[in-house]
């Protein structure tokens, strides 16, 4: 794309943020109710232009051996789902090749691209829509089975900046005193949030976890902002800041093969009050492919990303 082009797409923006903050002037629009009804979309994965609104990436960027690719998609189908899609999907690898730096691999990625205009970034304000809302299809899931409620139930801790440790075991899905793991067979899929904040390198984070008992079907996964766990660069911040909900700048999601890492303490740091029997275990420092070797597909269906105001809503987006 031209310089040209993109100051062009910058000045549009510009535009239509100066218009949309008018028309909210204008409107009087001050009380979060008179929206909280309403669903907002943050992207949809229906047209070539939506495609090339995205970005993608994996450890092959950087010497690693895991791959992806993001496509647009069309199917016939009866019934309420989509018609149009995007398609993400690859390979993912652990295996460090021989002489690189890596400490750890098998990761990829997609998000939207950032947006800028000409003073600053376009960013999404989803004050008044308290969850995310993901429209996915797992093409590589087993036969439909019952779903375990211990795999499904939404156990979130609404308290964003709480001990890190125990808001990062729930929503990373990590082990919990005698509750293992959820679902820890690779690959693990996460929904990924960046902010328009001081550090370019935080990362708001939270499981994608799939209804096993929806198979191959379409579903919703519906996720609370406040639920969301602060990494940064693939390790949970021991200091958990809350979301800018009104400055959204990315939202994405990745396939990993390992989770991210818990912070480690110093010796003789004590354990928070609240922090499982298992957390010894689980915090360690990156190592070369926490699962060595390992090589696995992916391959996920989504049809596009909202802030809603309830899961109610959520239900009700196609």
């Amino acid at each position: 794309m031209s310089f040209v082009s993109r100051l062009g797409q910058a000045l549009r923006r510009s535009l239509l943020g100066v218009k949309n903050d008018t028309a909210r002037i204008m409107r009087m629009e001050v009380s979060a109710m008179e929206h909280a009804t309403d669903s907002q979309l943050l992207y949809k994965l229906a047209t070539p232009a939506d495609l090339e609104q995205m970005a993608t990436g994996a450890d092959s960027d950087i010497g690693g051996l895991s791959r992806c690719h993001f496509s647009l998609e069309r199917e016939t189908q009866e019934g309420k789902v989509p018609s149009v899609f995007g398609r993400f999907y690859g390979t993912l690898s652990s295996q460090i090749p021989r002489g690189s730096s890596l400490e750890r691999s098998g990761y990829a990625a997609f998000r939207n691209k950032t947006r800028p205009t000409l003073f600053s970034m376009q960013t999404w304000d989803t004050s008044f829509h308290p969850y995310l809302a993901i429209l996915v299809r797992n093409r590589l899931a087993s036969s439909s089975t019952p779903s375990s409620p211990s795999l499904r139930s939404a156990l979130h801790a609404n308290d964003q900046t709480g001990p890190a440790i125990p808001r990062a075991v729930e929503a990373l899905g990590l082990p919990y005193g005698n509750v293992p793991a959820r679902s820890p067979d690779p690959p693990l899929f996460f929904v990924n949030i960046q902010t328009d904040g001081p550090v370019t390198t935080d990362l708001y984070q939270h499981r994608l976890f799939l209804d096993e008992s929806q198979g191959t079907n379409w579903q919703t996964i519906t996720i609370p902002f406040d639920s969301f766990v602060l990494t940064n660069l693939g390790v949970v911040s021991d200091l958990q800041v809350s979301m800018l909900r009104e400055k959204i700048l990315t939202v994405g999601v990745s396939a990993l093969v390992d989770p991210p890492l818990l912070p480690v303490r110093e010796e003789g740091e004590p354990e928070p009050a609240t922090a499982p029997e298992t957390l010894g275990a689980l915090r360690r420092e990156p190592s070369r492919g926490g699962k060595r070797d390992t090589l696995v597909k992916f391959d996920l269906d989504i049809a596009g990303i909202w802030a809603v105001a309830s899961p109610v809503d959520a239900m009700q987006l196609l």
